[in-house]
């Protein structure tokens, strides 16, 4: 099953402040939003995290199924798949993106921002 996650933060980009992140699973019609505060690394792993702990307590849901996970965040794509190396700061969402893997199964790629149905052009405030 794929799924997409997202953010957006303007200001700059690391310095803590307002964002949204965001995630949609097309197949089930789902589209999440919700603010969060952080720097943009931040936010774009918010959104990686929120997915996923709506995927765990929705277990009956996802039962068999394979989650391919899809971003527009190079940097996170890379440091969970261990491509890239992670700041200290952001260590504690990486360490929880790991953990996550180890109890819900799932691959995580890069999707262009413009092709990406999570992706702050896709909501409207």
């Amino acid at each position: 099953m794929r799924c997409y996650f997202s953010s957006d933060k303007s200001g700059p980009p690391d310095q803590t402040g307002p964002g949204f992140v965001s995630f949609v699973i097309p197949e089930l019609k789902i589209t999440f939003r919700a603010r969060y505060n952080g720097t943009a690394a931040a936010c774009e792993y918010a959104g990686l995290l929120a997915l996923l702990e709506f995927v765990e307590i929705n277990p009956m849901v996802f039962e068999g199924k394979v989650l391919e996970v899809f971003g527009d965040s190079f940097d996170v794509v890379n440091q969970v798949n261990d491509r890239l190396s992670c700041r200290a700061d952001l260590a504690d969402y990486r360490r929880l993106a790991l953990l996550m893997r180890e109890r819900i199964p799932y691959t995580i790629d890069w999707i262009p921002p413009a092709e990406n149905p999570a992706g702050p052009r896709s909501f409207s405030l």
